[in-house]
């Protein structure tokens, strides 16, 4: 796996510069800050905060599977640290991948760029954890474990999570474009033997209905009274007009892709009404 490039700071030393409130908002930056809060006593967070924020870190290197830093603390030299993060299995992303199957819009978060915050309970459904728990960083310090400096290097590998979400994937042992891959397979495993047959709308047969004419009278009438609208069956009408007014795609692939919008808008209906029975 190739590892990500190394991280450092135009000047010497590195400084939080977002808000709290930014970091603990927006995945995964959100997940490192939750972990924070988990392991570390409250002491502990404080300090690290502080040091995060007056400079105290002077390098940070987010790798696969690890994060190393150098913090300054009243000691002359800065004190080392290493926190491991387990990199998940190729199998554990599989899982992941298939859990994330079931979102349409996860993909073009992805590709985008973003990490959509449901991708955590994805993980924890799966068994996982989006930052591990229970960290054991190792730093040269003689304090308890886990440390401050700990605390506040997590704190500036939140923000560097801020501004490059992607850089979570590679922290966990996967890219990008790998678990886009692997999302594309879970996509068409769900699919076989289930998958509906999109047939073009144009072969459909046209269900009878009145011509215009004989409706103008009525065209702008509600049939029932509009107490009892949100309850009524929806009116007899000639369905997906404006597939058939668009006519046949230009696109080519597995399925035609007017008739595959045709079972989305099927689907969305089917739910839809089914919500309304509910409420």
């Amino acid at each position: 796996m190739r590892k990500h490039a190394t991280h450092r700071p135009r000047r010497v030393s590195m400084r939080l510069k977002s808000a709290i409130e930014d970091l603990r908002s927006h995945p995964p930056a959100s997940w490192v800050v939750e972990t924070i809060d988990a392991v570390f006593s409250l002491d502990r967070v404080v300090a690290g905060m502080t040091y995060a924020m007056d400079s105290q870190v002077r390098t940070l290197n987010i790798t696969e599977g690890k994060i190393t830093a150098k913090v300054q603390c009243t000691d002359e030299r800065p004190h080392k640290l290493q926190i491991d993060i387990p990199i998940l299995s190729s199998d554990d992303w599989v899982k992941v991948a298939r859990r994330m199957a079931v979102e349409a819009r996860i993909a073009a978060r992805l590709s985008a760029g973003k990490v959509p915050s449901s991708l955590a309970g994805m993980f924890r459904d799966c068994g996982l954890e989006p930052i591990a728990n229970g960290l054991k960083p190792d730093c040269s310090c003689k304090d308890k474990r886990p440390c401050k400096h700990a605390a506040a290097a997590l704190f500036i590998t939140a923000e560097q999570l801020l501004s490059m979400p992607m850089l979570f994937f590679e922290l966990r042992g996967t890219s990008t474009a790998d678990l886009l891959g692997k999302l594309r397979q879970a996509r068409t495993l769900d699919a076989k033997g289930q998958v509906r047959a999109h047939a073009s709308i144009r072969n459909d047969a046209l269900p009878i209905m009145p011509a215009l004419e004989e409706c103008l009278d009525d065209y702008w009438r509600c049939p029932h009274s509009t107490q009892h609208a949100d309850s009524s069956p929806m009116p007899h009408h000639l369905p997906h007009a404006l597939l058939r007014r668009l006519g046949q795609s230009p696109m080519q692939g597995k399925f035609p892709f007017a008739g595959l919008l045709e079972t989305i808008y099927d689907d969305v209906a089917t739910n839809a009404a089914t919500h309304r029975s509910e409420d």
